[in-house]
């Protein structure tokens, strides 16, 4: 399975959760692969005795708990990609969040408008035209100090 399948199979998982409940589930999967489950029918098992254990916990334990019997297809992509993600060497998981982390703030910064530090930067570097939102201002600012934006 390749990466990009694994992480189509996260989201497959995550999708099932309101995203400020999509940590606890995920670390609820990572959690058995972390206690020695090597198959995806064992993180399943071993995170819904968790769930039942915690249901007064957290919404997202009751949710776990739903979708185990809504669609446990997708509650055993998510253990495929707990231990997928497990198996990783530390500094593969540190960049692919570095990666996903750099992709969320430039999705956010796309739907900002340019601050007015910016604007006024980018007329101090010569800039004189219109800037749509503030990844583009970051851009350009980059660019007109001779710099390529990562």
């Amino acid at each position: 399975m390749n990466n990009t399948s694994i992480l189509q199979e996260r989201e497959l998982f995550l999708s099932h959760f309101p995203p400020e409940y999509r940590s606890t589930a995920a670390n609820c999967l990572l959690a058995a692969v972390r206690r020695g489950c090597t198959t995806p029918q064992e993180v399943v098992d071993h995170a819904l005795s968790a769930a039942y254990r915690r249901i007064y916990g957290s919404e997202a334990f009751t949710l776990l708990l739903l979708l185990a019997e809504e669609d446990p297809e997708a509650l055993l992509a998510g253990a495929r990609w707990a231990l997928w993600w497990e198996s990783l060497p530390f500094d593969e998981r540190q960049r692919i969040k570095r990666e996903r982390s750099e992709e969320a703030l430039s999705r956010w910064m796309e739907g900002q408008p340019p601050t007015e530090k910016q604007r006024a930067y980018l007329r101090v570097l010569g800039h004189t035209g219109e800037v749509v939102n503030r990844l583009e201002a970051s851009r350009l600012i980059e660019q007109l100090k001779g710099r390529s934006h990562v």
